[in-house]
C-alpha cells in the first residue's frame, strides 16, 4: 500500500476520490474496477495508478475524504452550538444521518459498511479514531461534575454504538436511538 496521506490532495487527486466515492456507492467496492473510476474521474488509468497505486489505496483514500469533510464540517459549525446537545446533534447528523442517507442509496450498502477489505476496515477504525478525538474534546468541554464514567470511554460509547444505528430499518427509527443515546450520554456526562 502506498501512503496517499503523505501526498498533497491535488485537484486531480480530489477529482479521483470523489469518483471512487461515487463508483462504490453506485456498483460496490467488489463490483468497482479501476476503469470504473478512471472514466468516472475523467483520468487516465495511469494516472489514476500513478496516484493511488490500486483500489486499497482508493477505498482508504475515499473512507478518510468522507470522515475528513464530515469532521471539517463539524469544526466549522460548533461555534454556533451552546449546549452540548446541540453539538452531539450535529455530530450525529455529519456522520451518522449522512452516512445512513449514502448506505440507503448504495447498490451494496454491506459492502461500504464493512469497509471491503482489510484496507477499509482499518480505514474505518482510523476515521472512528479521529471521531472520538472530537467526541473527547467536546465532551470535556461541557463535562460538569466528574462523572461515573471517564471522557474517553464516553467518546468510544458514543462513536461504536451511533455508528451501528446503520443497521436500522427507516429514518425515523434512527432518529428515535439518536435520541435516546444523546439523552444518555448528557446524563453520563454529568
Amino acid at each position: 500500500m502506498t501512503n496517499t496521506d503523505q501526498i498533497p490532495m491535488t485537484e486531480t487527486k480530489q477529482k479521483i476520490v470523489q469518483g471512487a466515492i461515487g463508483c462504490f456507492v453506485h456498483y460496490g467496492a467488489r463490483k468497482t474496477s479501476m476503469n470504473d473510476i478512471a472514466r468516472e474521474a475523467g483520468v487516465s488509468r495511469q494516472t489514476l495508478y500513478d496516484l493511488f497505486g490500486g483500489k486499497d489505496d482508493l477505498i482508504r483514500a475515499s473512507i478518510l475524504q468522507i470522515t475528513d469533510m464530515s469532521l471539517a464540517d463539524i469544526e466549522r459549525q460548533l461555534p454556533g452550538c451552546s449546549s452540548l446537545g446541540e453539538k452531539i446533534d450535529l455530530y450525529f447528523h455529519e456522520t451518522v444521518i449522512k452516512s445512513f442517507e449514502l448506505l440507503q442509496i448504495a447498490r451494496e450498502p454491506e459492502d461500504l459498511i464493512s469497509g471491503h477489505n482489510k484496507a477499509g476496515a482499518d480505514a474505518i477504525k482510523e476515521a472512528h479514531a479521529r471521531m472520538k478525538a472530537l467526541i473527547t474534546r467536546v465532551l470535556t468541554e461541557h463535562q460538569g461534575s466528574p462523572g461515573t464514567v471517564k471522557t474517553e470511554d464516553l467518546a468510544n460509547y458514543i462513536v461504536t454504538v451511533s455508528m451501528s444505528f446503520k443497521y436500522v430499518k427507516d429514518r425515523e427509527e434512527l432518529e428515535e436511538l439518536l435520541n435516546v443515546l444523546k439523552q444518555s450520554v448528557i446524563k453520563l456526562a454529568g
